[in-house]
């Protein structure tokens, strides 16, 4: 759990008062993360009770229909997306930066993918997590869009 839950939201499952939080963060400047019984426990009781899991698999469902539904409207349009699993969609583009700036102007927030990548090529990294269905059409119109103010202006 230590590695993808981050310490306050490893806190936010056991409620503390402020005198303990604070040694608990003190503790930490001075260790190599170390995750306790105590929170270890309290994560294992969260994620085997059934209405935190039931919350778990709600959430999955919301973020397999938003994630799908943009990379369908992109497909639409002809844009190439990935996104099998997670709250993420992988777009390959030739210039990241451009179409990064190029969605920000039209107001979405994109990801340059420089930084998610190993071996694959160029990219921009889309988190579809708050994106309702119905807004998805309009993001990948603007998407399609920029891609062609792009390829027009930079070849890519």
């Amino acid at each position: 759990m230590s590695k993808f839950l981050g310490t306050d939201l490893r806190w936010a499952a056991a409620a503390c008062d402020p005198i303990t939080l604070g040694r608990h963060d003190g503790r930490l400047l001075l260790t190599s993360g170390w995750v306790s019984h105590l929170l270890q426990e309290t994560v294992y009781g969260l994620l085997s009770d059934e209405s935190t899991r039931a919350l778990v698999a709600r959430a999955e469902e919301t973020y397999t229909v938003r994630r799908n539904a943009l990379v369908r409207e992109l497909g639409e349009r002809g844009v190439e997306a990935h996104g099998a699993s997670g709250m993420n969609v992988w777009v390959p583009v030739r210039d990241e930066s451009a179409v990064v700036n190029g969605l920000r102007s039209y107001g979405w927030w994109v990801a340059a993918g420089a930084r998610f990548r190993l071996s694959a090529g160029p990219g921009v990294r889309i988190t579809a997590a708050e994106l309702e269905p119905a807004d998805a059409a309009r993001l990948a119109s603007d998407f399609a869009g920029v891609l062609g103010e792009s390829e027009a202006t930079y070849g890519g």
